[in-house]
């Protein structure tokens, strides 16, 4: 997953709570959208990965929590002429990969320190601790070795196969077949 990080204190009004979650995701849809056109990322061992989700975060509310945010998920092409696409999915967890995206950026900021305690709380009040336990160089990039603990539940089973006659073992694009 690569992250749009969002600080959600920039947005007047605006709090990390259910009742605001369809503006939430709006905010975060236009956020995403526009960190997609203007800041070109490539992942090292995946190339063609791109920006994929967003983090919005902003204070903990929650006595011994460092952060509070929320992660969005989209289904379909964001389009800056189309409102009816400015919205998602809001995550109900506080996300394993969301909390290390957070302290990966915490960390290269100099806001984080090694092996110091982060909690990140979510939306709905569920709490993750992660560590960084050391700061790295992978392909050139500065980053992170991360732990990250905390409760979740399991909401879904996926099961997926390849055979071996398949046409399109990575999938196919309009251009492939009309």
């Amino acid at each position: 997953m690569l992250y749009a990080l969002i600080d959600s204190t920039q947005f007047e009004g605006l709090k990390l709570v259910p009742e605001q979650g369809r503006e939430i995701a709006r905010i975060s849809a236009l956020v995403m959208q526009a960190a997609k056109e203007q800041i070109k990322v490539e992942h090292p061992d995946y190339p063609g990965i791109e920006i994929s989700i967003s983090e919005m975060y902003g204070p903990a509310v929650t006595e011994g929590c460092d952060i509070q945010s929320v992660n969005t998920v989209f289904i379909g092409d964001i389009d800056f002429d189309r409102p009816e696409s400015w919205n998602g999915a809001l995550d109900r967890c506080a996300c394993g990969t969301g909390t290390c995206a957070l302290m990966a950026m915490l960390c290269a900021k100099g806001k984080l320190e090694l092996n110091k305690p982060f909690r990140r709380e979510c939306l709905i009040g569920i709490i993750f601790t992660g560590h960084t336990l050391e700061k790295v160089e992978f392909h050139g990039h500065k980053a992170i070795i991360p732990t990250i603990g905390g409760e979740a539940w399991i909401y879904g089973f996926s099961r997926y196969v390849l055979e071996e006659t398949d046409p399109f073992p990575n999938g196919y694009t309009v251009g492939d077949i009309w």
